[in-house]
C-alpha cells in the first residue's frame, strides 16, 4: 500500500511524537519514583540519627553527672561503710539531682547492695558485662530490659582511688521520645523499639497499630535481623513501609535492642501525586496539540518550494551563504542538495574573485611602497655620480649612507614579501617537530639583548621551567617571536621595559610579549594584522611592514590565535596561543 506524501508526514510525526511522549512519561515516572525513594531514605537516615541522639543524650548526661557525684568524698564514705539503707538514701538523693528514676549500687562481686526501689537488693546485677565495660572505659551507657520495661542505663565505677563498686542509674524509655521525634519530622514516621533474641522478637514500645505490630514481628523473624543500617521495603497489611533499623547498645549480650523507623510510602508521597497527575495532564494536552500540528505541517508541504524560491532570489542579489535543510530522500531533498551544491560553487567563485581583487590591490600598494625607496636610492646615487668631483668626502659618505638605508628598506620589504607569498601558497608544507619552546624563547631574547642594551631598554624573561614541548615548525615559530620582539623593541623608547613570558593554559601554550612602548590607538586594533592596515602602511614607509601579517599567517597555519591589548602612551601586550598537540595527534590528523 502506497501512502501520499502528506499522509506519510502525518503518520511519521504522529508515531514519533507519541513515542517521545510515552518515553517522556515513563522517564518522568521513573525519575519521580527513584528520587522519592532516595529522598525518603535520606529522611529516614536523618530521623534515625536524630532519634538515636534523643535516646542516648540522656544516658550520656546521666553518666557524666553520676561520675561527678560519685567522686564526692561523702558518697564514697557512705558506700564504704556498706550500710544498705544509707547507700539507698544516698542513691535516691543522686537520682533526684540527675533526674533519674532508679539507681543501684553494685559491689565488686557483682551483688546489688542497694536498690532505690528495694526489689533486687541482695541479688546479682542482671547486666554484668556492662560493669566490665564501665570499669574499662570509665562509664557505660546501654539499653536493657528490667521487669518487662525498657530502660536506659548509665553505669559508672566508684573509685577510692581503686574501684570499690559501681553505681547504675536507669531511666525508663517510654513513648514520649518517639512522640518528640514525630513532632520534629515533617514526614509521617512510625517508631518501634524491639527486643530480639535467638528465634524470638518482642516489641517494647511502638507507635504502630496492634495489627501492624504483629505483622512487624512476623516479618522481623523472617529476615536477617543482624544486618542493620539498610533500607527495606516491608509490605504490612497491603501498605508499603520503608523501614530503616538501627542496633542500639544493649546491656545484655544475649538480647539485641533495635530502633525501627518506618514511613508509609503512600502517605508520604500523597502531596506529590497531584503534581504528577498535573504533569501527565499537561503531557496529554501537549500530545493533542502536537498531533494537530502534524496535520497543519502536512498541509504546508509547499514550504520547501517557497524556501527554495526565496534562497534563489537572495543568491541573485549576492548573498551566497545559503543552505537549505535536507530533511528527506525524496524529490524535495534532492532539490535541496542540488541547490546547496550550487550555492557552495557560487561562494567559492565569489571568494576567488575577492582574493584576486585583494591581490591586485596588494600589488598596486606594494609597487607604490617599493617605488618610494627606489626613487630616493636612485636620486642619491645619480647625484653622487654627477657631483662626485665637487662634493666633499663627508657629503659623499652621507649620500652613501642614505642610499644604503634605502637599499636595506627595499631588501627587507622584498624579503617579507617573499616570506608572505611563501606562507600564502596553497602548497605550503610546514615541517613540524617537537621542541622546547622555553629554550627557543631564551635564544630569541638573547639575540635581541644587545640591541636592547644599546637602546637602553630592559628586556627580561622569567625562568621558564616545567613547560611541555610543543609540536610545530621551529623555524616559523622563531620567525614569529622575532617579528613580535623586533616590533616591541622598535616601538619602545629608551628607559622602557619589555617582558616575555610563557605558560600552559589547559590545552594551549600561551606566550606574551608586554612592553611599555608608545601603544596602539584603539581604532587600529581590529585590523592590526591585515596588510592594508594604516600601521602596516606606515611601517612599510620606514622598512618592512608585513611583520604582523606574517605573524598572523604563521599562527593560522598552526591553528593558533593572537590577542592584543594596548593603551596609547602606556604600552602593548601581544599574547599568542599554540595548541598542545603531540606528534601522534598530528599524524592522526
Amino acid at each position: 500500500m502506497k501512502f501520499s506524501f502528506q499522509t506519510r508526514i502525518v503518520l511519521f510525526f504522529s508515531i514519533l511524537f507519541i513515542s517521545v511522549q510515552l518515553l517522556t512519561v515513563y522517564c518522568a515516572y521513573r525519575i519521580f519514583y527513584d528520587n522519592s525513594i532516595k529522598q525518603l531514605h535520606q529522611n529516614l537516615i536523618y530521623a534515625e540519627a536524630v532519634f538515636k541522639q534523643i535516646l542516648t543524650e540522656g544516658g550520656e548526661r546521666m553518666a557524666s553527672e553520676t561520675r561527678i557525684l560519685v567522686a564526692d568524698f561523702g558518697f564514697r564514705t557512705t558506700v564504704s561503710e556498706g550500710d544498705a539503707k544509707t547507700i539507698a538514701s544516698a542513691l535516691e538523693n543522686l537520682t533526684l539531682r540527675i533526674r533519674g528514676q532508679r539507681a543501684f549500687y553494685v559491689d565488686l562481686q557483682g551483688r546489688v547492695v542497694a536498690d532505690t526501689a528495694g526489689k533486687i537488693q541482695g541479688s546479682h546485677f542482671i547486666f554484668p558485662q556492662t560493669l566490665a565495660e564501665a570499669e574499662q572505659q570509665g562509664k557505660a551507657v546501654a539499653f536493657g530490659v528490667l521487669e518487662e520495661q525498657l530502660y536506659e542505663w548509665a553505669i559508672v565505677p566508684v573509685l577510692a582511688p581503686i574501684p570499690i563498686g559501681w553505681v547504675a542509674v536507669a531511666v525508663q524509655v517510654d513513648n514520649r521520645r518517639s512522640d518528640y521525634l514525630k513532632q520534629l519530622s515533617s514526614m509521617p514516621i512510625e517508631v518501634t523499639l524491639l527486643e530480639h533474641t535467638e528465634g524470638a522478637a518482642r516489641i517494647l514500645s511502638s507507635s504502630l497499630s496492634l495489627n501492624r505490630q504483629e505483622w512487624l514481628v512476623s516479618k522481623w523473624l523472617a529476615v536477617d535481623a543482624v544486618q542493620t543500617d539498610q533500607l527495606e521495603m516491608l509490605v504490612i497489611e497491603g501498605a508499603k513501609l520503608m523501614t530503616h533499623r538501627r542496633l542500639l547498645p544493649s546491656a545484655d549480650n544475649q538480647r539485641s535492642i533495635f530502633a525501627v523507623l518506618q514511613i508509609d510510602y503512600a502517605n508520604a508521597l500523597e502531596p506529590y501525586w497531584f503534581m504528577l497527575y498535573a504533569s501527565l495532564t499537561l503531557l496529554l494536552f501537549g500530545l493533542i496539540i502536537i498531533l494537530l500540528g502534524c496535520i497543519l505541517i502536512a498541509r504546508k508541504v509547499s514550504q520547501p518550494l517557497r524556501e527554495l524560491a526565496t534562497a534563489s532570489e537572495r543568491m541573485m542579489n549576492g548573498q551566497f551563504d545559503l543552505a537549505l535543510p535536507v530533511t528527506s530522500q525524496d524529490e524535495l531533498g534532492r532539490m535541496s542538495r542540488t541547490f546547496n551544491r550550487a550555492a557552495e560553487l557560487a561562494t567559492q567563485m565569489f571568494e576567488l574573485k575577492q582574493k584576486d581583487e585583494q591581490r591586485r590591490e596588494m600589488v598596486a600598494t606594494v609597487s607604490h611602497d617599493l617605488r618610494n625607496p627606489l626613487t630616493v636610492l636612485h636620486g642619491f646615487l645619480e647625484t653622487l655620480q654627477l657631483k662626485a668631483d665637487h662634493l666633499p668626502e663627508h657629503e659623499q659618505q652621507r649620500y652613501l649612507q642614505v642610499a644604503l638605508r634605502q637599499s636595506e628598506k627595499v631588501s627587507r620589504l622584498a624579503q617579507e614579501l617573499f616570506e608572505l607569498a611563501k606562507l600564502e601558497c596553497d602548497e605550503t608544507c610546514i615541517q613540524k617537530e617537537s621542541f622546547c619552546i622555553a629554550e627557543l624563547i631564551q635564544d630569541v631574547v638573547q639575540k635581541f639583548q644587545l640591541s636592547a642594551e644599546q637602546k637602553v631598554v630592559e628586556l627580561s624573561m622569567p625562568m621558564l621551567q616545567g613547560l611541555p614541548t610543543i609540536h610545530a615548525d621551529i623555524g616559523l615559530i622563531e620567525r614569529l617571536l622575532t617579528n613580535l620582539l623586533d616590533n616591541a623593541l622598535r616601538n619602545t623608547p629608551s628607559g622602557g621595559k619589555i617582558r616575555v613570558n610563557a605558560w600552559v593554559d589547559a590545552s594551549w601554550m600561551r606566550v606574551s610579549l608586554k612592553d611599555t612602548g608608545i601603544g596602539i590607538p584603539a581604532e587600529y586594533l581590529n585590523n592590526l594584522f591585515d596588510w592594508s592596515s594604516p600601521l602596516s602602511h606606515r611601517a612599510r614607509s620606514d622598512a618592512g611592514g608585513f611583520g604582523l601579517v606574517i605573524v598572523a599567517k604563521i599562527l593560522s597555519l598552526h591553528g593558533g590565535t593572537i590577542q592584543v591589548e594596548s593603551i596609547l602612551g602606556k604600552g602593548s601586550n601581544f599574547c599568542f596561543a599554540l595548541p598542545l598537540k603531540t606528534a601522534d595527534q598530528e599524524h592522526d590528523e
